[in-house]
């Protein structure tokens, strides 16, 4: 209430009466003192676009160990090849990272609910419009996604060791002592599609084989053209045929892959260039045996992945298999530095069709 303060001039009841109207007309609070404060504005309710402005710019959802990677996913890997697309891949990593990213997108919004009590929202106002408008706001922070883990993995990921097998209409050589046991013929036959394949001199084979007392059968034609040519040195190619002492053998190649490379080209391999320096040979996967597989390419190889016309190279991934399915590791024990350098893709150009 006011106080009326004494004033000399003020001398009868009359006199203060006047000055408590004169006073409540003035305010219009009938004596109640006025507080000299604004109006409290009404608060806005929580929104969605209040919620964005508290987000980060980005954030990363997932993450990936240094010593996290693909090496121990080649089943995954050989069937993206079969496929010729990185879709078993994807399924590999959405079930890899999909509780971690969970779990990171509910530690985000938790936060964003802090920050809205720190605004001076109560909890219960912030849980009912999450709840109510969740999957906006996961959407949005999934938006905001800078993570990749899917390249972290491949960058993680050590070179591939394959094996790219000769295919013939003529499906393979047998050991050296079957085939010398008739003599080695050029004309319709596996051993003809090797030497084509090596870019060997069919009458320098012949000549070589008959210096070291082999039986040859039919005609060695001279393609004098591939001399100097030549994939590999006469003298080592004898020397694997002699040591070769499994049946159903194919010519292989040996090269790493880089993970990076193969998943840019989509897993559609049509060629590739094994490098001058790796080595080749004879190799049974379903016997688990074969030659030396010491014969030393002298230049690049082009090879031609492309199914169909014989005779064309098949890759595989050598990877441990069971029976019937042995990998050169398996069998001569050796680690992954025996494959060689990295092939090389080579990524044929799309063709752009017109109205």
């Amino acid at each position: 209430m006011w106080m009326l303060l004494w004033c000399p001039n003020i001398n009868s009841e009359g006199d203060r009466k006047a000055l408590f109207a004169f006073i409540t007309i003035c305010t219009g609070n009938n004596g109640t003192a006025v507080h000299s404060h604004k109006k409290m504005e009404k608060r806005k309710e929580i929104n969605m676009n209040m919620v964005i402005t508290l987000m980060d710019k980005n954030y990363s959802l997932s993450y990936v160990d240094s010593q996290e990677s693909l090496d121990n996913s080649l089943d995954t890997i050989e069937k993206c090849l079969n496929d010729k697309s990185a879709d078993f891949l994807f399924e590999e990593l959405d079930g890899r990272f999909e509780y971690q990213i969970e779990m990171t997108v509910d530690s985000i919004m938790e936060d964003l609910k802090k920050k809205l009590k720190q605004k001076g929202y109560k909890k219960w106002e912030a849980e009912k419009f999450f709840e109510e408008n969740e999957e906006k706001i996961r959407d949005d922070i999934y938006s905001r996604d800078d993570s990749d883990p899917l390249m972290d993995l491949l960058r993680n990921t050590s070179k591939i060791p394959v094996r790219v097998e000769l295919i013939s209409n003529y499906d393979c050589i047998n050991s050296h002592w079957l085939e010398s046991s008739g003599g080695y013929s050029y004309e319709e036959s596996y051993f003809g599609d090797m030497v084509d394949a090596l870019n060997l001199n069919p009458h320098k084979v012949r000549k070589l084989l008959l210096g070291h007392g082999e039986k040859t059968t039919g005609y060695f034609p001279d393609k004098s053209s591939r001399n100097g040519k030549e994939q590999v040195a006469y003298g080592q190619f004898y020397k694997e045929l002699e040591n070769s002492t499994c049946g159903a053998n194919l010519l292989t190649y040996v090269a790493t892959i880089d993970m990076e490379k193969l998943y840019e080209s989509g897993f559609n391999l049509t060629e590739v260039i094994i490098p001058k320096g790796n080595k080749c040979g004879l190799y049974s996967s379903m016997q688990g045996g074969g030659s030396l597989m010491e014969m030393d390419l002298e230049r690049d190889v082009k090879l031609n992945l492309t199914k169909g016309k014989y005779p064309y190279f098949r890759l595989e991934i050598d990877k441990y298999g069971r029976e019937y399915d042995y990998s050169i590791k398996q069998v001569y024990d050796v680690c992954d530095s025996f494959f060689g350098k990295p092939l090389n893709i080579i990524v044929q150009p799309s063709i752009h069709q017109t109205a």
